[in-house]
């Protein structure tokens, strides 16, 4: 592997006090995902810039919030360091602060990543950095997981100023799965980014992720499923029932968002999910999941093979109280649930059993 010098000749000018040398990722030949317009906006916005002015007020703040993005490569470094300034430093009530705005990492390649350490934000002050020991034996895969809830102007990542590296192992599969979605899907309320059910899907299966949840945001605008029209998946996940207000409303759009995403890819695999919560009680949990199972019906009965649906009225379990911190958004335990019930549709729609 070249060491980080011969990659960029800058770095010869940047070793800090820590003894790091810091590099950015948007210059250097680490790979970032779960930003499918990184290449016209350059930053870690979700949305495309260009539309900006287009979307709704809460996706267009929401949309530089870095949920699902990661960046990852290949180091012999001993130590870590980041050197993050954030749009903002969210202190949500019901949310720990390391998942809104800090971020964690992840040690290992393929399917085989393992949690290994955090990097805490300051409770004031949009500025945070600091140094981790890796604890790891020779080169290995680093992936850190941004923030959830709030936007990233800057990010340095330090690493040993005689290590090297280079870029990571490819995904299991070519194409990302894309998941659109509430504030759950967003990642609300895990204890670090790396728990929200869309980042342990990614893991379990080694895909990239792209998360398009907005949390309070998603409404099933024909903007959006253009948007997702516009993009090669291998999977499109969408469980956005959260945000309409009745099943009247989600009637209104859930197939006419379907059906716009299905005329662009007639072969994309996606899976319809409904919310697994019971705030508003159980008929007005009922009659929305019976609005996302018509669409799936519908589709079924006109021949289609490429759906899944779901069912969130079983995602939890018998303790489905023990699942969530204010009986709407999961805990860390409620995320796992639902990875574990949308990993068999995920498993039939990939293709897992046919390798």
């Amino acid at each position: 592997m070249p060491k980080i010098t011969e990659i960029d000749k800058n770095f010869a000018k940047r070793t800090d006090s820590d003894g790091l040398y810091y590099f950015d990722p948007m210059t250097s030949n680490v790979r970032i995902s779960g930003l499918p317009w990184l290449s016209t906006n350059r930053n870690y916005h979700r949305m495309d810039d260009r539309l900006y002015e287009k979307f709704s007020y809460g996706v267009r703040a929401l949309s530089a919030n870095t949920a699902g993005v990661q960046i990852s490569f290949k180091t012999d470094s001993r130590r870590l360091g980041v050197r993050v300034t954030v749009e903002e430093n969210n202190l949500l009530p019901h949310m720990a602060q390391i998942a809104s705005t800090g971020i964690d990492v992840y040690v290992g390649a393929g399917r085989r990543k393992v949690f290994r350490t955090v990097f805490f934000p300051y409770m004031e002050g949009d500025r945070y950095g600091s140094v981790r020991e890796l604890e790891t034996d020779g080169a290995e895969e680093i992936t850190l997981n941004l923030p959830l809830y709030c936007g990233v102007k800057s990010l340095e990542i330090g690493v040993d100023s005689d290590s090297v590296i280079e870029p990571p192992e490819p995904y299991d599969y070519e194409k990302p799965v894309l998941f659109y979605g509430s504030s759950i899907t967003q990642g609300a309320c895990a204890s670090r980014p790396g728990n929200s059910y869309c980042s342990a899907l990614g893991r379990r299966f080694n895909f990239e992720v792209i998360n398009l949840g907005f949390s309070g945001s998603c409404k099933g605008e024909t903007l959006i499923a253009e948007q997702i029209a516009s993009l090669d998946l291998a999977a499109f996940v969408y469980d956005y029932d959260h945000n309409a207000d009745t099943a009247t409303q989600l009637r209104e759009t859930h197939k006419p968002f379907f059906d716009i995403i299905r005329k662009a890819h007639p072969e994309l695999p996606v899976i319809m999910i409904s919310k697994a919560d019971l705030t508003g009680g159980y008929e007005f949990t009922r009659a929305k999941r019976d609005v996302v199972k018509e669409t799936y019906d519908i589709a079924v009965a006109n021949g289609d093979r490429k759906v899944w649906f779901v069912d969130g009225l079983t995602m939890y379990g018998e303790d489905a109280g023990d699942c969530t911190v204010d009986g709407c958004h999961p805990n860390d335990l409620g995320f796992r649930r639902m990875a574990d019930a949308i990993a068999p549709a995920l498993c039939e729609a990939l293709g897992e059993n046919n390798k």
